[in-house]
């Protein structure tokens, strides 16, 4: 079972999840805490290996990740709740949503993680080869300053790197094997036009690695929202944490009467994106 750690508000409020990324654990969500609890139960579960998960697996699969957290809420006897996401916490979420739909009320990806570019196909193939070669925490290190390069970004590069040292080598590179095949598990998904469950995006403008993937996925799904955040990079929860609360809790409170959102500003990358995508298509 995952290490898990509640905050109840009552029996009758909604249940929050929180999934964390690659590294990192469920202390990246700490500048959330304060204001989700005033109207949420909130879980925030610790994948394998990750904080006081000491529990580790010969291989992960994001469908093994997925049906972890469904056990966690089957041993709290949770029907449903909104999930959310950060980085890799948002390919388990997708998993999730596959695996046992019903249980989601809505799904919210922070920095989703969704394809790579060139960059990050040659980033991982030479990893895949420098990873018996040099210390582990070299390559995070390099992967978080290419993810999160600018000063802005400093808080969040310090917090993941800081948690992955806690990871050890072994399990690195059993997660990085697991990175290898985000590709494939795409690949195997169904239509984003067939969603059933309501779900928003919220990225950074300077998310520069990830960006147009989430931008894709958002124009083809016919229940996705999308919020984009001015000079802001990967991990907008922690640099931009009270914009990222603010629209992140007037989505959850709105439930189950939610409204299509988009919030595109035309002076950000994004809008350039998504105005050359739909005149491709």
């Amino acid at each position: 079972m995952l290490c898990h750690i509640p905050h109840v508000l009552s029996k009758d409020s909604d249940w929050v999840i929180f999934l964390h990324g690659l590294g990192g654990n469920s202390n990246i969500y700490y500048k959330q805490v304060d204001e989700y609890k005033k109207y949420f139960n909130l879980m925030f579960i610790y994948l394998f290996g990750h904080g006081c998960t000491l529990e580790s697996l010969n291989a992960y699969t994001f469908e093994t990740l997925a049906n972890s957290a469904i056990n966690v809420m089957d041993e709290e006897n949770i029907e449903s709740a909104h999930i959310i996401g950060v980085s890799l916490g948002t390919i388990v979420m997708d998993a999730f949503s596959i695996l046992a739909p019903e249980r989601i009320k809505t799904m919210m990806l922070s920095g989703a993680v969704q394809g790579f570019d060139f960059r990050a196909r040659f980033l991982l193939k030479s990893g895949a080869m420098l990873q018996w070669v040099i210390p582990y925490m070299w390559l995070y290190r390099l992967f978080a300053f290419i993810m999160m390069p600018r000063k802005s970004h400093a808080t969040s590069r310090r917090i993941f790197v800081r948690e992955a040292k806690k990871l050890g080598g072994r399990e690195f590179r059993k997660w990085y094997k697991l990175m290898e095949s985000l590709e494939p598990f795409y690949a195997s998904l169904p239509d984003p036009t067939q969603n059933t469950i309501p779900r928003l995006y919220i990225s950074g403008d300077e998310d520069h690695l990830f960006l147009p993937f989430v931008i894709q996925s958002f124009l083809r799904d016919p229940l996705a929202s999308i919020h984009i955040i001015k000079k802001c990079g990967h991990v907008c929860n922690t640099e931009k944490p009270e914009e990222f609360n603010r629209i992140s809790l007037s989505y959850l409170n709105s439930y189950p009467d939610l409204a299509r959102l988009e919030n595109i500003p035309k002076d950000t990358r994004a809008y350039k994106i998504i105005k050359k995508l739909q005149k491709n298509h």
